[in-house]
């Protein structure tokens, strides 16, 4: 009666549900649409501005990194370049003391001038030679270090400098010398000091060539440093008339914040350390930090300076990179006010799309509503009939396979019972026989004393004892293995385990298969003798691929461990392993590997039902291990099992 009424109940809900549901997800679909909407309307305007921050931060970096990369050429070259501009200028004073060797040496017999006078016509006219706004000069000195020409500090004109040391304690006059030896022409760097300034040493490059009608040396150089000014005006000039985009510029400050690049002219030259924007932030001081610190990356701040005229607000974000060699901090940056305009047209886009799109969900919810309505009336009454269909049908399958798991139940039995059987055979042979040959033994000494002493027949005595109590034992184990468990009960790992061993020892000595424990004395709860018939079905499968193996030893190994929950026991062999392919198959019911004659494929099905009957798992995975530096490979049965 109780059925009947949930019968009548649940066909009224399959009548009158849809109904409701429709109704219902109608209603829910409508507000998840416009929420839906919502959602959408704030991740746009998310992806319009992270679009549009990154865009505009890779362009803003990149013309920072064109800018970078223009002045590292620059700068890298720079030394070639002074290299080449200072030969080029000994080359020409080179050629003018040859001309005029020349022209001196070639006058009418009688006529030709000393080798002094020839000296000091080269002399004075390289003296006279002053190039780069005033720095640059030609020099001559000879083979013992002699400077013969310096037009900028005649003190040092006749002085021998062969010990001159620079700032490093370098002697490059020495340079100067070989250079006369060799007779040829070298580079040269050292560190000197400039006109006006004796505490600060700079480095200068030289260029020394042999002149062979004087045996001396012309020469010139140039500090570094002030070419490099020379070359810093030159990338200035042409950074402050680069533009980009809209009115976009490249700014730059040296490491004590002066103004070397901007938009605005009028900050050129200007030290702006001390600048504080409307937020009180020392704004140049944080750019010119990236320069001091090396480093590079993403500033945003309210800009005192903006080039276009059709923006409401000052809010950048500019793109900082240093360049360290000559302490600059590089920058350019956009303005926000962008932004703002793209998300406002955006919204208002977004606004008028969702009022169009909440007319059209209204009126497709109403007419898929009163659809769903009309055709759940049919397909409740469909349902219906299909209901009463189906409970018949459900019935007829739950009868076939309680049959069936029945069936199954009384196969595994039969396959353990043969099993069995076989241990039995195997178990009683030995004792049997001793038996036999104890009792033929006591039989021959009655009929003949002097046959057997009496030790030996009162051994026999005994022999028959013992083995008459070994078959009781045993036949008792059989018998316990085969009565069934009908509630569980708490027992011990260690005794099944050994019982286990006892029923399946003459076979496993037969094959020559050594079981290896390593079992803690715990406690279970679950179904013993179940447990038992799991054991077996794992050893027998352990046995069964192990005698295949022509291999020297045929292990097999248990372990039992515990925690505070549960139970582990592990057991595993040496015979290889299950192939991968069959691996996750092993538990299917009806699964095996063997012939119809030596398995059924139900001894590991059946095994996982009563596992997971004790509430405990059990699973299979192949291994490899280690023991006595013998190295083993075979598959590890894992079952865990609860204490309570």
């Amino acid at each position: 009666m109780k059925n009947i009424k949930k019968e009548h109940a649940l066909l009224n809900f399959i009548k009158y549900g849809p109904i409701l549901f429709v109704l219902s997800l109608s209603f829910i679909i409508t507000e998840i649409t416009l929420e839906d909407r919502k959602k959408t309307f704030i991740e746009d305007i998310k992806h319009i501005e992270q679009d549009f921050l990154l865009t505009n931060k890779k362009r803003i970096k990149e013309e920072v990194e064109e800018v970078y990369n223009y002045i590292l050429d620059e700068k890298q070259n720079s030394e070639k370049l002074l290299k080449v501009e200072i030969k080029n200028r000994v080359y020409e004073a080179h050629q003018i003391a040859t001309n005029i060797f020349k022209n001196e040496t070639n006058l009418e017999e009688g006529h030709v001038h000393s080798q002094e006078h020839i000296f000091n016509s080269v002399k004075y006219a390289l003296g006279g030679i002053i190039y780069n706004k005033g720095r640059g000069y030609i020099f001559m000195d000879d083979i013992h270090g002699t400077k013969l020409l310096q037009p900028l500090n005649k003190e040092l004109e006749g002085k021998n400098l062969l010990n001159f040391k620079d700032a490093k304690g370098y002697r490059f006059v020495h340079k100067i010398i070989n250079t006369i030896k060799n007779k040829t022409e070298a580079y040269d760097s050292y560190y000197w000091y400039k006109a006006g300034d004796k505490e600060n040493a700079y480095k200068k490059i030289s260029f020394y060539k042999y002149f062979a009608p004087l045996n001396v040396a012309i020469g010139t150089g140039e500090y570094i440093l002030d070419f490099e000014n020379e070359l810093k005006e030159k990338v200035l000039k042409r950074i402050n008339k680069k533009r980009y985009a809209q009115k976009g510029y490249i700014f730059i400050y040296d490491k004590e914040g002066k103004t070397l690049s901007h938009y605005n002219q009028n900050l050129l030259g200007q030290n702006r350390i001390n600048y504080q924007d409307k937020q009180g932030r020392y704004l140049v001081n944080e750019i010119v930090e990236f320069g001091r610190n090396n480093t590079e990356g993403y500033l945003k701040y309210e800009s005192s300076v903006n080039p276009l005229n059709n923006i409401k607000t000052n809010a950048k974000i500019s793109y900082i990179k240093s360049f360290n060699d000559w302490g600059w901090s590089i920058g350019t940056g956009f303005y926000t006010d962008t932004l703002v305009k793209e998300i406002e047209k955006k919204k208002n886009s977004l606004e008028q799309a969702n009022d169009q799109s909440l007319k059209k969900i209204i009126y497709a919810s109403i007419v898929i509503t009163f659809i769903f309505i009309i055709i759940s009336f049919f397909i409740s009454k469909i349902i219906k009939n299909s209901f009463k269909e189906y409970r018949e049908s459900l019935n007829e399958e739950i009868k076939k396979t309680i049959e069936k798991d029945q069936q199954l139940i009384q196969q595994s039995k039969m396959a353990i019972m043969g099993e069995m059987i076989g241990n039995i055979a195997h178990q009683w042979k030995q004792p049997l026989n001793l038996i036999s040959m104890s009792n033929g033994l006591v039989q021959l000494n009655q009929e003949n004393k002097e046959i057997g002493s009496k030790e030996e027949v009162e051994k026999a005595t005994q022999n028959i004892d013992n083995a008459v109590n070994y078959l009781a034992t045993t036949i008792d184990d059989f018998q316990d293995f085969f009565r069934p468990n009908k509630e569980k009960e708490t027992f011990k790992i260690k005794e099944t385990l050994s019982k286990t061993c006892n029923l399946i020892s003459s076979q496993f000595k037969n094959d020559n298969i050594e079981v290896i424990k390593e079992i803690d004395d715990i406690e279970v709860y679950g179904f013993h003798n179940e447990l038992l018939q799991v054991m077996i079905n794992i050893f027998k499968n352990a046995k069964d691929e192990l005698v295949k193996l022509d291999i020297g030893k045929r292990l097999i190994f248990i372990n039992v461990q515990k925690n505070e929950k549960e139970v582990t026991i592990r057991i595993k062999d040496n015979a290889g392993g299950i192939p991968e392919e069959i691996i996750d198959k092993v538990f299917d019911s009806y699964f095996t590997t063997k012939n119809d004659k030596e398995g059924t494929g139900i001894g590991l099905y059946m095994s996982e039902q009563i596992i997971t009957n004790m509430s405990g798992t059990i699973t299979v995975q192949n291994v490899e291990y280690d023991i006595d530096n013998t190295k083993y490979k075979g598959a590890e049965f894992k079952i865990t099992l609860p204490i309570q």
